[in-house]
């Protein structure tokens, strides 16, 4: 089965000087996602995956396999936000989806082969700075990626294949009160 449409969510939200991050017990921990964060992250079960078998609204689809940044103990690189924000979506679509976390974040060209092909829909969870280089891997010379800013946990970016084309549509989650339905745009952002 051939990979048509990536789904990429930059991870949910995290530390700043007005919330602390909390593990999924309620520890602090300055790698884990914020209350906020995880209440976007069970917030996304229902919009990715609505329903026992439901689909999401267009153009987003039911994923069939989940990607995560791996999180490095041995190294300064070991945030667990990417995982946790779409560890809640794994325990509802069940053991039968695939949930790999196995690729680094730095490692992008790994990331696109893996997405690609992985068959169906993939969604991915990463890093917010690297996740528009990702994007220009994928999509059509001459297509804009914009920037991702820092201070948005919000949107969803779709990726989808037509033939050897790969395009970009740009979706608001509008899940929490303070999420934002303008898209991400950029001047200088063409490949």
């Amino acid at each position: 089965m051939t990979t048509t449409t990536i789904m990429v969510i930059r991870h949910a939200e995290k530390p700043d000087h007005q919330a602390a991050g909390v593990d999924a017990n309620g520890r602090p921990d300055s790698k884990s996602l914020t209350p906020q964060g995880w209440q976007r992250a069970g917030a996304l079960v229902q919009f990715m995956a609505p329903g026992s078998n439901g689909e999401p609204r267009s153009p987003l689809a039911r994923p069939k396999y989940l990607l995560a940044a791996y999180a490095d103990p041995a190294t300064d690189d070991d945030s667990k936000r990417p995982q946790q924000t779409i560890t809640p979506l794994a325990a509802h679509l069940g053991t039968a989806i695939p949930f790999d976390c196995s690729i680094g974040k730095d490692q992008l060209q790994k990331l696109v082969e893996k997405a690609t092909g992985a068959g169906g829909t993939v969604l991915i969870a990463w890093e917010h700075k690297r996740i528009p280089e990702m994007a220009r891997m994928l999509v059509a010379r001459g297509e804009t990626v914009p920037d991702w800013p820092d201070d948005r946990f919000d949107m969803v970016w779709v990726l989808s294949r037509a033939g050897a084309e790969w395009s970009l549509t740009q979706v608001p989650q509008m899940l929490l009160a303070s999420d934002q339905s303008d898209t991400f745009t950029s001047s200088n952002a063409m490949i």
